[in-house]
């Protein structure tokens, strides 16, 4: 009887022991997503063109939204892990974009991430405004000759005065975005040229040129310039419109006083009028008289007088010409044959070693007839 129990007792130890062997394990296994893509976005514009320059940001299971880089170019690619994206793109000149995107683990339990790929066609923004965009350009110069000129988009084209009889305010229609130059030019910055101790100087008078849109304006002070060139970038605005980029628009001065370039440029012409023709005219048989011509020339900023210079070939040979200061003006004269038949002919000067020919031509079948 006693052996009874103990076999009763071995069996039901050799039972429970069986059944605590077939329990399965409880532990769960943790999925390392790393490296795994979860979405991609394919960004297009209305052309099907890859899109540049476009603001993303997106976030994970309603988290904090976050940025990527500060442009995307064509394409974005996630890889933290499977769940619910959602995305803003935003564009300038585009509307924005806002969506979500379900990337999901693959079922099975391998660990493995159901990539998403997403093509994205962002849409151009569209003004709803029924008048054109116009940025204002207001100009303060003294001169007969001032012009302003624009290269846009769609073309050249040179504007006409909006205002009264001053013709210093100019309308410049925005049609679309992209680049934009506005040249101004005859200014008249600089005033006669003056001698102090031997040096030539300029007064240089004020000027300004001020570009508007709506409430933003940007004013230039261009002490002394004869023209200035500005470039600027005109975007889409949050509702499609045209707007100026005023505050980054840059501009070139010519001359720029601040620069080491000599300024104004060395320069001479002859005030006479002169005929260039061929040697059967009737004034080209004429016996040659002598006849004086005046040159007028441009001296650059800071030179000195004394070595400033001025000849004329006519002829046989070189000969120097007669040069002085008058109200302003430096002008030269000298005295050629006329008419000069068959002969070389030009003029120059030289001014702080600096040398500039006016005219130099191969005149051995021609007439030159001076008025």
């Amino acid at each position: 009887m006693r052996n009874g129990w103990i076999w009763l007792v071995m069996v039901g130890l050799v039972g429970l022991a069986a059944a605590c062997g077939g329990q399965a394990s409880g532990a769960v296994t943790e999925c390392d997503f790393g490296g795994q893509t979860a979405v991609t976005l394919n960004i297009r514009d209305e052309n099907g063109e890859p899109q540049r320059l476009v603001r993303v940001e997106y976030r994970l299971n309603n988290g904090a939204w976050e940025a990527l880089p500060e442009s995307v170019n064509e394409q974005a690619i996630l890889q933290e892990g499977p769940g619910t994206y959602q995305f803003r793109l935003e564009k300038s000149g585009y509307a924005p974009e806002e969506f979500m995107v379900v990337a999901e683990a693959a079922p099975d339990g391998s660990c493995q991430v159901t990539s998403q790929t997403v093509a994205v066609a962002m849409t151009p923004l569209v003004c709803p405004a029924t008048e054109p965009a116009f940025l204002e350009i207001a100009v303060v110069a003294e001169s007969e000759a001032l012009a302003v000129t624009a290269v846009t988009p769609d073309g050249r084209q040179e504007l006409t005065c909006a205002s009264g009889d001053d013709c210093q305010q100019y309308q410049l229609p925005l049609s679309r975005p992209g680049s934009y130059t506005i040249d101004v030019t005859g200014l008249a910055g600089l005033g006669p040229m003056t001698i102090e101790d031997g040096i030539v100087t300029y007064s240089l008078r004020p000027r300004q040129v001020t570009l508007r849109q709506s409430n933003v304006t940007q004013r230039l002070d261009l002490p002394g310039a004869e023209s200035v060139s500005i470039q600027l970038t005109v975007a889409a605005d949050e509702i499609g419109c045209p707007l100026a980029e005023l505050r980054t628009m840059t501009s070139q001065t010519t001359p720029d006083p601040a620069s080491d370039e000599p300024f104004p440029p060395l320069d001479i012409f002859q005030e006479n009028n002169l005929l260039l023709t061929d040697l059967s005219v009737p004034e080209c048989e004429a016996e040659p008289q002598p006849y004086l011509m005046t040159y007028e020339a441009t001296l650059p900023n800071g030179t000195p007088l004394r070595t400033v210079s001025a000849s004329v070939l006519a002829g046989a040979g070189w000969q120097t010409a007669e040069c002085g200061v008058e109200d302003g003006r430096f002008l030269c004269t000298a005295v050629i044959p006329n008419p000069l038949v068959g002969q070389p002919y030009a003029f120059k000067i030289v001014a702080a070693g600096e040398e500039y020919v006016g005219m130099s031509l191969p005149l051995e079948n021609l007439c030159l007839v001076f008025d």
